[in-house]
């Protein structure tokens, strides 16, 4: 009996440090809502690196604070997250290896027609509400980033954490929320197909404040935002109307969505990044295709 016993607990020890193996060669890679761009990138990757697990996360900053705090090997992550969390946590930021972009996303901003007198982002003040989602959401993360980068302008402004289709009927309606600040890439599903349904009360706004960029630096001194536009037609009914009819373009801040790696796994585990690498690289094609019109 006592040997036996001894040679099931030696078989489980093996399988524990089996396991265990098998779990540490595991790149886990936090990336956000199930149903957005990042997850499915994510996907991507995975199909060309099988040891990728893909995690489903809370936002930018959920995702920062996973992967400094071991729960996450990498994450896919917003630019300018990298700026706020570096400013709440200096010495977490230094943990994370930048190892790619998968594409740019756009600061887009819809207003009321009505309760929004303003045609830009800096045409907003203390009396009017934007709805940014919750704390460590992409939106909410940008909004930090604008605040931090000019305070006296953005930092009076209420905020709301209302996202998604409830965002965009609070806008509709105007009284609560005049304005949404959404984060994503280039024809966005969301704003193609879900934003035109309240298109009689709602209209994209340009975010192209021109101090931005000068203001919103990273750690290596590089500006964090650059500047774009939505072309005019890409957002049915949501744009505004051109003088002659059809739809203007409207400008925009933009911003890298990256991958960023913790760099203690990296270190102790160089053959297995490699493969991540390998497989990041063998998805951008797929990747791309995420933020390209349909």
């Amino acid at each position: 009996m006592k040997k036996f016993l001894i040679a099931a607990m030696a078989i489980a020890g093996a399988l524990s440090m089996s396991v265990s193996a098998q779990a540490a060669d595991k790149f886990r890679l936090c990336t956000g809502n199930a149903s957005l761009n990042y997850y499915a990138a994510g996907q991507h990757v995975k199909r060309h690196a099988p040891l990728v697990d893909v995690i489903e996360s809370k936002g930018a900053i959920d995702n920062l604070d996973k992967v400094t705090a071991g729960e996450c090997e990498g994450a896919f992550v917003q630019s300018d997250a990298l700026l706020v969390y570096s400013s709440k946590n200096a010495k977490a930021i230094s943990a994370l290896q930048r190892a790619g972009v998968l594409y740019q996303e756009q600061a887009n901003m819809i207003c009321n027609r009505k309760a929004f007198p303003g045609s830009r982002m800096v045409d907003l003040n203390e009396n009017f509400t934007v709805a940014i989602g919750e704390p460590g959401s992409g939106a909410n993360t940008t909004w930090a980033a604008f605040v931090q980068a000019d305070k006296k302008r953005y930092g009076k402004v209420r905020t709301d954490t209302a996202s998604g289709n409830l965002a965009l009927s609070m806008v509709s309606d105007g009284s609560e929320v005049q304005c949404a600040l959404i984060i994503t890439a280039l024809n966005a599903p969301f704003l193609r197909n879900e934003a035109p349904k309240y298109a009689d009360s709602i209209v994209l706004v340009g975010t192209d404040d021109r101090d931005m960029a000068n203001g919103a630096k990273d750690a290596r001194g590089q500006q964090v935002y650059t500047y774009g536009e939505i072309p005019s037609g890409t957002y049915r009914g949501i744009q505004p109307t051109g003088t002659f009819g059809g739809s203007k373009s409207v400008g925009t801040i933009q911003l890298d969505a990256v991958f960023v790696a913790n760099r203690e796994w990296i270190a102790s585990h160089p053959a297995e990044f490699d493969k991540v690498l390998q497989g990041f690289a063998n998805a951008k094609p797929d990747i791309a295709k995420l933020v390209q019109p349909k």
